[in-house]
């Protein structure tokens, strides 16, 4: 089963791309979806070539996201009355993302790129580690030593859990270019899976290194988080060895936490008392920090689509680090959580009080009928509409009714997916994406605080974008 959707031949859809022929892009998609291609691995397919033509990283993480909310379609209802529209969905979602990213595929379809000579691990010096290599070839703006590294260790055959620590190890406690470098590993990685690692992690690593080292002036707070966590009695190293069940209720003061006015010093000690004396998991602690990311972006009001999208990179880079978390349990990771709890603190100090702040409504009328899929067909059209206080209303009462948090996401996305991809560089897709995971893997013994919060700034997203006419929504008659 991991092949299917992995033989199709994809060059009319190339092609289609390189001239830039919208008709032929649609055409060319809906005829490999026909054949049994699966979308989400489509547009992994097509991200492996435009890693070799996006030196942004932008197209990457536009085609991870259209990527991911192709996949959450398949949560939508499904039956032989429902092939033919959900197709068109897939291909709602999909268009837009691959014309976004035009300019990367076409630059990677005619790039032949030369990979380094491998520095393995039996390279080491006596006194060294991959990790130490690691910190010193980041640290002294590297790459090309970044990139070797990496490429020793898929060398040998490590398990790519190997690599992406070393990765996220590596950038743990740097903080450059809004957060980026994390984010492209995180949904780079994200992007990769979908088409399985094998011989297509050097695309990935090429595409990736760049963006590692250091490179450009960072904040003053990352040398606090340094300082802090240098300290042996802020070790992590007990984590561990924990036995006891997660304590997550006790990451709930971060919340507030981060959003006051707190120092640097104080948001790390936060974070070290849930997760170390209060016994937290990772996380949690990254749920947490992505709710209280949530809460800054609700200091914007929707009528200033830039400052929403630049207070929106707290929480791309908070959900990051919560999925880092996912994907593996190495505390080598673990300055990761401190880094993103104070950058979302100097992003929530920064935007200060905006005007217009835009807040979850308390209380909201819930009508719209009983039955998922006529909710999820209200919620695109109030989002359509922008009416985003009956899409809260509609979308709550589809969560109260106890309905997959997955098809409303998916909803959320093919409304996203009208977004000016071009214009915003896939931001929409992108805060939708990380704000539904988010919302989906908020922790159950935290069910009792409300997740409203996150599922807001993703309706948000959806309903205020500057919009593409490439492909209509489709619709049930």
């Amino acid at each position: 089963m991991a092949l299917v959707g992995m033989r199709a031949d994809i060059s009319a859809l190339l092609d289609a791309l390189v001239y830039g022929n919208t008709e032929q892009i649609i055409s060319a998609t809906r005829e490999l979806l026909r054949q049994g291609d699966l979308a989400y691995k489509l547009a992994g397919r097509i991200g492996m070539i435009a890693c070799h033509g996006d030196p942004d990283g932008h197209a990457i993480l536009t085609l991870t996201a259209a990527s991911m909310l192709s996949f959450w379609l398949n949560s939508l209802p499904r039956g032989p009355e429902y092939d033919l529209l959900h197709r068109e969905r897939e291909i709602a979602v999909l268009t837009p993302a691959f014309v976004g990213t035009l300019p990367a595929v076409r630059a990677g379809r005619n790039t032949q790129d030369t990979y380094p000579e491998p520095f393995f691990p039996s390279d080491l010096p006596e006194d060294k580690t991959m990790a130490d290599m690691m910190h010193e070839a980041v640290f002294n703006n590297d790459p090309a030593m970044v990139e070797r590294l990496l490429f020793g260790l898929y060398g040998t055959g490590a398990d790519y859990r190997t690599m992406l620590v070393r990765i996220y190890d590596g950038i743990s406690t740097t903080f450059q270019h809004g957060g980026h470098p994390l984010t492209f590993a995180v949904r780079g990685s994200q992007l990769l899976d979908a088409v399985e690692w094998g011989d297509r992690a050097p695309n990935y690593i090429h595409w990736l290194t760049p963006h590692l080292p250091l490179h450009t002036e960072e904040p003053d707070w990352v040398n606090t988080v340094r300082a802090f966590l240098a300290d042996p009695a802020h070790s992590v190293a007990s984590y561990r060895t924990r036995l006891a069940a997660p304590k997550n209720e006790n990451a709930l003061p971060l919340r507030s936490l981060i959003t006051g006015n707190a120092d640097a010093e104080q948001i790390c000690q936060g974070v070290y008392n849930a997760l170390i004396p209060g016994g937290a998991s990772a996380r949690g602690v990254g749920s947490v920090i992505s709710m209280a990311a949530a809460d800054v972006m609700q200091k914007v009001g929707d009528g200033d689509r830039e400052a929403f999208i630049k207070a929106a990179h707290g929480l791309l880079f908070a959900a990051a680090t919560r999925v880092v978390f996912a994907q593996l349990q190495d505390i080598e990771a673990m300055p990761l959580l401190f880094t993103a709890a104070v950058y979302v603190n100097a992003l929530s100090k920064e935007l200060g009080e905006q005007k217009g702040p835009a807040q979850p409504p308390a209380s909201l009328g819930l009508g719209g009928g009983l039955l998922a899929p006529a909710l999820l067909d209200t919620l695109t059209r109030q989002l359509l509409d922008r009416d985003l206080d009956g899409a809260f209303g509609t979308a709550r009462r589809y969560l109260r009714l106890g309905h997959d948090a997955r098809a409303l996401f998916a909803t959320v996305g093919l409304v996203a997916s009208q977004a000016d991809a071009t214009l915003d560089q896939g931001h929409t897709l992108q805060i939708v994406q990380a704000a539904g995971e988010e919302f989906i893997a908020w922790p159950r013994d935290l069910a009792s605080t409300s997740a409203d919060s996150i599922l807001y700034v993703a309706l948000r997203a959806a309903a205020f974008p500057q919009r593409n006419a490439l492909v209509p929504i489709p619709l049930p008659e």
